[in-house]
């Protein structure tokens, strides 16, 4: 019995014989489909790597050429042969006269892994550059700029970037603007026709012509009776001062500068987190005095073609040079014009809001001026008083339109970039 037992278990067995053979099988197909997944995964991850680095130093390359050009435009690279400023007018037309923008592959590493083309400058508002290129007066007022990006493995990045020549963007409708929303009437003096001179005629050739004052509906007549050799009553009428257009425009929505609209937007404007104060201590010219900013290395700007920003929290006298100062001139306390000076460019008399002439000899500003009333910190609601204007003072003046001393004072500080995206 006990044989028989042991025989037939024996013979139920025997249809497992060779079943650990084809487990061992099953088993060494796995691991040996693990290794391969493992030995794939680290090739493609190898693969996965050298092309992440490929692609990034396209990308930086690109970067790279993007910050070359912008250097060409900030002035910081010499062009070939010397002499040719860079302007946006230069650089759109004839952009081989600089190395970053000449359309030729640029190494930007030593081994030249890396390199970069700028294949494309156009103004984005108007691309028809054969017709406008020869004009001398055509100033784009944006650059679309297209950069090419190589790095190794034959990887390409394409950027692109926007710049706007203004670092400041605010309309110019007239040669002063006085804006005074008291109801009473501003301190207005101007002087004889052989003291004072107003135009609005551009002396830079455009064929432009603004309104020489633009002031608020409460000063129209007064101002305009004074243009017109006139007390502020009308009375008393004789010669009147050299002004070019003789009637004064009206302040309102369409001619009212942005900054101006308010008093909110008017100290938003020089000391917001954004502000012209910030922007100023930003580039080492904030001031807290008049004498401070004159010694400072680059004084006014006067020796700076492109002109420089100046920000004087307190008092200034303007005085002789030729020119004395050259950019955009932000003044919160009194400004006095004395003797023989010269200013080119934009110049800002906000908070104390008070313009004199003083003193004997011949000034000239030549841009555009903006004087208003109004106290640096208060309501929202607050509003612009009667700022005071008088050039009645010894020697003559003459204040006239510039668009050429404009478009410098608004593009101090660099250009704006006003956007960059890859595509």
């Amino acid at each position: 019995m006990r044989l028989q037992k042991s025989t037939a278990l024996s013979e139920i067995r025997a249809g497992e014989r060779g079943a650990a053979l084809i487990t061992a099988i099953l088993l060494s197909l796995l691991l040996l489909a693990a290794g391969g997944t493992l030995i794939l995964t680290a090739t493609m991850t190898g693969i996965t790597a050298r092309d992440s680095t490929a692609e990034m130093q396209a990308y930086y390359a690109a970067e790279a050429g993007v910050a070359r050009a912008l250097d060409v435009l900030r002035g910081n690279v010499q062009s070939n042969p010397a002499g040719t400023r860079a302007s946006f007018h230069n650089v759109l037309c004839s952009p081989t006269r600089w190395t970053a923008t000449s359309g030729n592959v640029v190494n930007v590493s030593a081994d030249a892994v890396s390199r970069f083309q700028v294949t494309q400058i156009v103004d984005p508002d108007n691309l028809d550059s054969a017709t406008n290129c020869p004009i001398a007066s055509y100033k784009p007022a944006r650059l679309r700029i297209h950069v090419l990006g190589l790095g190794t493995r034959d990887s390409r990045k394409n950027m692109e970037i926007v710049v706007d020549r203004y670092t400041l963007d605010y309309a110019v409708n007239a040669v002063v603007t006085l804006p005074n929303d008291s109801g009473t009437p501003m301190p207005f003096t101007l002087g004889g026709s052989n003291v004072t001179s107003t135009s609005g005629a551009d002396v830079s050739g455009s064929g432009t012509t603004l309104p020489a004052y633009s002031v608020s509906g409460t000063d129209y007549n007064p101002v305009n009776n004074i243009i017109d050799g006139c007390h502020a009553d009308g009375t008393n009428c004789g010669n009147g001062p050299n002004v070019t257009p003789g009637d004064p425009s009206v302040l309102g929505p369409t001619n009212t500068p942005s900054f101006l609209a308010s008093v909110k937007k008017a100290r938003d404007f020089l000391y917001g987190a954004n502000g012209m104060k910030q922007a100023a201590i930003e580039q080492g010219r904030y001031f807290t005095s008049g004498p401070a900013a004159i010694a400072s290395a680059a004084s006014l700007g006067a020796s700076n073609p492109d002109g420089v920003l100046t920000f004087v929290d307190g008092d200034l006298v303007l005085a002789a040079g030729s020119p004395t100062g050259q950019g955009t001139l932000i003044v919160t306390g009194n400004l006095t014009l004395n003797g023989n000076f010269q200013f080119n460019g934009v110049i800002m008399v906000l908070g104390a809001g008070n313009v004199l002439r003083n003193g004997g000899g011949h000034g000239d500003i030549f841009g555009a001026m903006f004087v208003a009333r109004f106290a640096a910190t208060g309501a929202d609601t607050d509003t612009f008083q009667a700022p005071t204007f008088n050039t009645n003072g010894g020697g003559t003046s003459n204040i006239q339109y510039s668009s050429n001393a404009v478009d410098m004072a608004k593009a101090v500080g660099g250009h704006a970039v006003k956007g960059v995206r890859e595509y």
